[in-house]
């Protein structure tokens, strides 16, 4: 039913062809790790960027997965599935509406998903230079593994972005998310420096740091994500 939901609304985004007639574009990347020895520690990072940008209208879908185990035993496993559609109002300022959906089944949700629309403005928008802030309302559904109850309720929406070339060959990129609602507020932070090896392939190492305000009992409220990525541009 949720997946559904996250398939129909990118749909509707990309059914009009005449007004949607920018071109696709993305990214995929990929990143893995096995130690042996004391302890046996695998983990698999991936994700994938879909975008396209016409003269009105901006969409994209993005995934990302998350999957770690040691010595045999899985200790952090999440998926994370959003889409968003964005149309501009003039060449600075656009409304938009995002779907993100997360599966991790070590944070004592079953799963969480959010809608939100709202308001988003460029201060810069080059290709050694972006950043951009977004505010929004929203509506969030909170899955409990326990009891298979629901936390629901109106969340306030909030995003950042930002990257700055720092050399030819070099980026660092900032993403800030906070969902702040009467039961939890959520905050991801994702940062990282991406180096261009050619045209198309870039290694990215970056750290994300996830923080909830309300954690069920036996859950910490912050997790922490250290990965470097082989990234290829398509």
């Amino acid at each position: 039913m949720v997946l559904s939901s996250l398939v129909l609304a990118f749909q509707v985004a990309i059914a009009d062809e005449d007004s949607h007639n920018g071109e696709w574009s993305g990214s995929g990347q990929l990143g893995f790790s096995m130690t042996s020895g004391n302890s046996d520690t695998e983990s698999l990072t991936a994700g994938l960027l879909l975008e396209r940008e016409s003269e009105q209208w901006v969409n994209n879908l993005n995934l990302d997965v998350v999957r770690a185990s040691s010595d045999g035993k899985d200790t952090a496993e999440r998926y994370t599935l959003s889409t968003r559609n964005g149309y501009k109002l003039d060449a600075n300022d656009y409304i938009y509406y995002n779907t993100r959906y997360d599966k991790d089944n070590f944070s004592g949700f079953d799963y969480t998903l959010t809608t939100s629309f709202g308001w988003g403005h460029q201060f810069a928008d080059t290709e050694d230079y972006k950043f951009s802030t977004e505010i929004g309302v929203g509506y969030k559904i909170e899955a409990l593994d326990a009891d298979r109850t629901e936390n629901t309720g109106a969340v306030a929406v909030g995003k950042l972005n930002y990257m700055r070339a720092i050399t030819e060959t070099m980026k660092f990129s900032e993403v800030l998310l906070v969902e702040s609602g009467e039961d939890n507020t959520f905050v991801q932070n994702d940062m990282g420096f991406k180096f261009k090896i050619n045209s198309q392939f870039s290694v990215k190492l970056a750290h994300q740091y996830r923080y909830n305000t309300d954690v069920v009992p036996g859950k910490v409220s912050h997790d922490s994500l250290v990965s470097a990525n082989l990234v290829y541009d398509f």
